[in-house]
């Protein structure tokens, strides 16, 4: 592996820590910036003498909720709600007490200047005499006090934080000690929400443990439908495993580590490594996902009889599939100290409980006699899509088809004669005639321009990637006589190409294989006749399909990953890939491997959205997270492929308004893409502001004029995102409140459907929160869900909550780690899948530290919709502004000169 750079902890960007770095003025700012944080921490307590004491000054007989004493942060804290603040016409005084509490005669104070630390329109500081900060002090005698008052005022009320920091600076002024010159500072953080956090259930104290099971021997399960499904000839081999847990950062025997990175090198998969390269990056991913399953290992839980041979265990967040467990997989359970455990079989799942089959009968007794045993229970990883995946790896190579997926950039040279054409009549879709892109991908397929080098369809969201395969695999099976294979890696995509491709095959010509461990019920039931299901009173079972049943078909639909049960016995004559992207490429290799070498593969996806789901850090830098697709798309035959001969772009945008796609055309697709949906330029949606209506709704009065309105809107919320206990997912309370206020707009005022809206949000917690809340307004269908989620799906208004945030103006934000907010890909899945209208709810001072969301975030000012807080931006200017640190008066009895910059 290259050997790691040293990167500046106090600059952004990952900047490589060199003497040309640390003279730069980002550099000298932040170290300044940085100093500057931690001496005002020493500076919140009273000192020589001085009390400081804050009260809010309250107005029409509210009673409000303010912390006059500060936390052990400094922090003075008030929460109020929009119509309390409204109440107060919008503004806040806050009256600041200085006392000199010193008792001797002749132990005076002056107050020498106070001001707010950074400068913002909504926040002021002044002393109603007009004597502090105009050059001139107040002096103190022992047990006198002065008022200073600090304001805070908006235009019109909004949901969010305000920090206020402010600072008095003082001096002693005794006959009996020498001068000292000192500062308090203190934040005064408004909160403005509703009480949302009494609507919202708290999850409770999770069954889930790290603890792992010591000397715990275990009896087989009695009875296995799915033992065929456990194979084990590519199991991780034990001379590997230790090092492989530490990430190859250790050798645990002579010469593993080394043997491990020769067979690596040259850190990216080629065309001779390929076999031991995905070999030992599957056995990586494998150990990641053991040591993660293991973190949801549950102790003292019960289970309930549900037959005399079915147990039922309740799992907190099977939903969102933390655990992922499928029907099939393995369970073990054991009483509680005990040393014996018994294994078992996940016969049902549902969105909080599994039924658990054949366990020893005396477990089952046990739970069936004495329901409250306490019970631990062991979630085993599922190892038959790692075992299909080593099987395909090692066919691709086995067949000389690994040959195909590193194409030389000479074939660009070779002549190809195109001997079909096809009228617009020929056409099942007969729209993409007049579709340039379209129609001359499907007519490069059926004429075989690429050989046996895959060939690729690409483009972004609503371009009609699935149309275009669909439209080749109608024409093939209309033109000759191949069996064709076409796969996603998702059922869900599955089952919506069975959908489209039923509308031209009989069901003795198409056949949707489905597994045992699949969801049944999601199964549409116009293709229920081309499944391989049996439907009894409304209970859908999987029926198993013999390889002399399969070859009768002309076109078979399946996931990647069962495809790989057909290999050496199964061999189509082209395959087709939807959502390639989103592939791991040994994934692809199940598909590929019943391909032998001189047939072909026809790739559909888009690389610049999200890739393969991955755990292993160390696998992804050997980019593991990197799909067949997008490796592909960087080899010179498909860069430079002028004449359409091994990919096409698809560039003629069907579902978003032009404002929607405007940025991520800019940023991710050059400019190409031509936005066509004329129903979503015509929506009166995307004319319409919703922010203000949120404040009619509240019976609210704004004070600034009403907009038009525009597709994208962005509601600056500035508020701290939180977590509960160790969960490395964030939730943030205020934008769930702006999202639920948001939905009831929508839905009661502007008569949007339910099934119109999608909510998206990158953290399970945040989700949790949303669904929560909504539920309390009678939305539960609402379709909330993480950006992976929503990846090729479409709705008519998208609501995007970021989360992250920050409250204090003066936190270092170099520093602060952005999570999911600089990924690109995900930022263009997330704000691609409205169709006409896009709200985003998140806090400006983090998002336009990223130049995408920051370009959002500007898109919307110049539409004239940027609502929300108020917030104050930090140009390049400002933020090189090394003067202005230095000059700041934060003085201390301890400091040399009694400056900040000192």
């Amino acid at each position: 592996m290259a050997a790691q750079i040293t990167t500046c902890v106090l600059c952004n960007d990952d900047q490589p820590l060199d003497e040309f770095h640390i003279r730069t003025s980002e550099h000298i700012f932040n170290q300044l910036l940085d100093t500057f944080q931690k001496r005002v921490k020493s500076h919140r307590s009273s000192r020589n003498g001085i009390e400081l004491k804050v009260e809010v000054q309250q107005r029409n007989g509210f009673v409000l909720d303010f912390s006059q004493t500060p936390d052990n942060k400094g922090n003075h804290i008030l929460n109020i709600t929009p119509e309390a603040f409204q109440r107060h016409n919008n503004k806040l005084d806050f009256l600041c007490t200085v006392k000199n509490g010193r008792t001797r005669r002749g132990d005076d104070i002056l107050i020498t200047s106070g001001g707010i630390l950074h400068p913002f329109p909504h926040y002021s500081f002044k002393d109603p005499n007009g004597i502090v900060g105009q050059q001139r002090f107040v002096q103190l005698g022992a047990g006198e006090s002065y008022q200073l008052i600090v304001s805070f005022e908006l235009a019109e009320t909004a949901v969010s934080n305000f920090k206020i920091p402010f600072y008095i600076s003082f001096q002693t002024y005794s006959r009996t000690e020498a001068m000292k010159a000192f500062s308090i500072c203190r934040a005064i953080i408004v909160s403005i929400h509703n009480n949302i956090a009494e609507d919202i259930v708290e999850i409770g104290k999770s069954p889930f443990t790290h603890n792992k099971w010591e000397d715990v021997s275990v009896i087989p399960a009695t009875t296995n439908n799915f033992a065929a499904m456990r194979p084990d000839e590519f199991p991780i081999p034990k001379k590997y495993f230790r090092t492989m847990i530490y990430g190859l950062r250790r050798d645990f025997q002579d010469g593993i580590l080394g043997e491990l990175l020769h067979k690596l090198n040259p850190d990216h998969v080629t065309r001779e490594n390929y076999c031991d390269f995905f070999h030992i990056l599957l056995w990586l991913e494998e150990t990641s996902c053991i040591l993660g399953i293991s973190c949801y290992n549950m102790e003292d839980v019960r289970l309930r009889c549900i037959t005399s041979k079915v147990l039922e265990l309740k799992v907190p967040g099977l939903a969102e599939k933390r655990p992922s467990v499928l029907k099939g997989d393995c369970i073990q359970l054991k009483v509680q100290g005990d040393h014996q455990a018994y294994e078992g079989i996940i016969r049902n799942v549902t969105d909080s409980t599994v039924e658990i089959d054949g366990v020893f009968k005396g477990l089952v007794d046990t739970v069936a006699e004495d329901p409250e045993t306490n019970i631990d229970v062991r979630f085993m990883l599922r190892r038959i899509q790692f075992e299909r995946m080593h099987q395909g790896v090692k066919q691709v190579v086995a067949t000389g088809f690994v040959d195909n997926l590193f194409p030389h950039e000479s074939l660009l040279n070779n002549p190809v004669h195109e001997s079909i054409t096809l009228a617009q009549t020929d056409l099942h879709n007969q729209q993409i005639y007049d579709n340039a892109e379209q129609i001359t991908a499907v007519h490069k397929i059926i004429n075989k321009t690429s050989r046996s080098v895959p060939y690729v369809v690409w483009g972004p969201p609503g371009t009609g990637k699935t149309v275009t395969i669909v439209e080749a695999i109608y024409q093939l099976k209309r033109l000759t006589k191949q069996k064709m294979l076409v796969c996603a890696p998702a059922n869900a995509a599955c089952n919506m190409l069975t959908e489209k491709l039923a509308k031209f095959c009989r069901p003795n010509e198409l056949r949707r294989i489905m597994s045992e461990s699949c969801d049944t019920t999601s199964v549409h039931k116009d293709i229920l006749k081309y499944c391989n299901l049996v439907e009894i009173e409304k209970e859908r079972d999987v029926i198993r399909v013999g390889i002399a049943e399969l070859k009768e078909f002309r076109i078979v639909v399946t996931t990647l990953i069962l495809a790989a049960k057909y290999t050496k016995e199964y061999h189509p004559d082209i395959i087709f890939v939807d959502e390639a992207a989103q592939a791991r490429e040994p994934e692809l290799c199940c598909a590929m491997g019943l391909l032998i070498k001189t047939k072909r593969l026809v790739l559909a996806g888009d690389p610049k959205q999200l890739g393969p789901v991955i755990h292993s850090e160390i696998c992804k830098y050997y980019k593991y997270d990197s799909s067949l697709l997008e490796r592909l798309m960087g080899l010179p035959v498909y860069a430079n492929d002028t004449n359409n001969n091994f990919t096409t772009m698809l560039k003629l945008n069907f579902r978003s308004h032009p404002e929607i796609l405007k940025l991520p055309n800019e940023l991710f697709y050059d400019n190409l893409l031509t936005a066509v949906s004329a129903g979503a330029i015509s929506d009166p949606l995307a004319q319409t502001y919703v922010y203000p209506l949120i404040h009619n709704h509240r019976n609210i009065a704004r004070t600034t004029p009403q907009n038009d309105g525009s597709p994208i809107e962005f509601c600056s919320v500035i508020a701290k995102e939180q977590r509960e206990g160790r969960s490395p997912s964030f939730y943030n309370l205020k934008e769930v409140q702006m999202v639920k206020a948001y939905v009831e707009v929508l839905t009661r005022t502007l008569n949007v459907a339910t099934v119109d809206i999608g909510i998206v949000t990158p953290y399970m917690r945040q989700m949790y929160k949303i669904r929560e809340a909504l539920q309390r307004i009678g939305e539960n269908e609402m379709d909330v869900g993480t950006t992976e989620a929503f990846q090729g799906r479409e709705k008519r208004v998208m609501i995007i909550s970021t989360v992250r945030a920050q409250e204090d103006f003066l936190l270092y934000d170099n520093k602060y780690k952005l999570g999911f907010v600089d990924d690109s890909k995900r930022f263009n899945v997330a704000v691609s899948r409205a169709k006409s209208k896009l709200i985003v709810i998140g806090n400006p001072l983090i998002l336009y530290k990223d130049e995408k969301w920051g370009a959002l975030i500007d898109q919307a000012q110049s539409l004239g919709t940027l609502c929300g807080a108020p917030f104050p931006t930090r140009s390049s200017f400002e933020r090189r502004d090394i003067s202005r640190l230095v000059r700041l008066p934060i003085l201390d009895a301890g400091d040399e000169n009694n400056t900040a910059g000192s």
